[in-house]
């Protein structure tokens, strides 16, 4: 593979702490209590917005609590151990990398410059950019298209259905990264528990 199209939080940062503890709160603003396992399980298995759009609750003033509760907890948040190893080796044998998140653009590219891994991604393209959600294909057209990417030699990555949507929609490759195991049947084209695993896709389609 020469393109990387990565998804950030649960796929190369380890975020869900501080997301979890920003919807626990954020709910319980609203009167709403619920565990935060399964908060944590909604937001994997489907995401954020079907958290929020279960409780009928209004789009910018969840959001705008959640925010405010997540970032007091943003010390939780950290790349996966696997991350900058898996993203330097890549980048060294020639690959590139972007970044295809729901998370605000600014504050991902804060995370990355927090831990020195601003300098291994080309790109990022946040909720804020204006293309439709995943899995609507749109954002990773666009880097297709001003990147010049081969679709045969461009992977999806991210721990959610849909992440491998999103790949399958705009025809490139995929790869689920699975932690949890509780995702069900994902018809994504390889599937990794360790990062690490990703380096060794490589390998075997090289």
């Amino acid at each position: 593979m020469e393109n990387y199209i990565w998804d950030f939080d649960g796929t190369l940062f380890d975020t869900y702490p501080a997301m979890v503890e920003g919807a626990f709160h954020a709910l319980n603003d609203f009167g709403i209590e619920r565990p935060k396992n399964e908060i944590y399980r909604v937001m994997k298995q489907e995401s954020m917005r079907k958290l929020r759009e279960s409780y009928q609750l209004e789009e910018v003033a969840f959001n705008q609590l959640f925010h405010e509760y997540e970032r007091q907890y943003q010390g939780m948040s950290a790349p996966f151990k696997e991350t900058e190893m898996v993203l330097r080796h890549l980048k060294e044998s020639g690959a590139k990398h972007y970044i295809l998140t729901h998370r605000v653009t600014a504050s991902t590219w804060e995370l990355l410059k927090n831990f020195d891994l601003a300098d291994l991604v080309e790109e990022v393209i946040g909720i804020d950019q204006g293309f439709a959600r995943k899995p609507a294909p749109d954002a990773i057209l666009h880097l297709i298209d001003t990147y010049k990417m081969k679709l045969e030699k461009t992977m999806m990555v991210g721990d959610r259905k849909l992440d491998i949507e999103a790949g399958i929609n705009a025809n490139v490759s995929t790869c689920l990264y699975d932690i949890d195991h509780f995702l069900g049947e994902i018809p994504a084209d390889h599937t990794v528990a360790n990062l690490a695993d990703i380096l060794m896709i490589k390998k075997n389609t090289e």
